[in-house]
């Protein structure tokens, strides 16, 4: 196992980012929404999501949203906000979803650049972009 797969399921991980909260969420997805111009409906995975504070905003806004992330104790407390056009499910981002075609993937905050194997980095991005 590698320390990511189990830090954040660690009180320490949510001690360190206690201050991130559905406030500032909301702030900066006003403003991601406003400069990408999504149409509403569209469909967007929040990739590694944490405790879904991004996921629910973009859900208010009209996005059919898909949250990802690899903390199990994550994933089941956001499954709390789950609705027809919100879902949560534990996923490694580095391997393939069975999933629709999405209009977006949001990687945000501190999710990428723990892979010690660059062939990881390099595998999570060609599963997540178009060619």
């Amino acid at each position: 196992m590698e320390w990511f797969e189990s830090w954040f399921d660690t009180p320490y991980y949510h001690l360190l980012y206690s201050n991130r909260d559905y406030t500032e969420a909301e702030n900066f997805i006003t403003k991601l929404t406003a400069d990408l111009q999504l149409p509403p409906q569209s469909r967007i995975i929040d990739l590694a999501c944490g405790k879904g504070r991004h996921s629910v905003f973009l859900n208010k806004l009209g996005y059919d949203v898909l949250g990802l992330d690899l903390s199990r104790q994550s994933i089941e407390s956001d499954k709390q906000y789950e609705n027809q056009t919100l879902i949560f499910q534990v996923h490694d981002m580095r391997n393939p979803i069975d999933a629709d075609p999405m209009d977006a993937v949001f990687n945000l905050f501190t999710s990428f650049g723990y892979f010690d194997n660059e062939n990881d980095d390099k595998r999570y991005f060609n599963l997540y972009t178009t060619p």
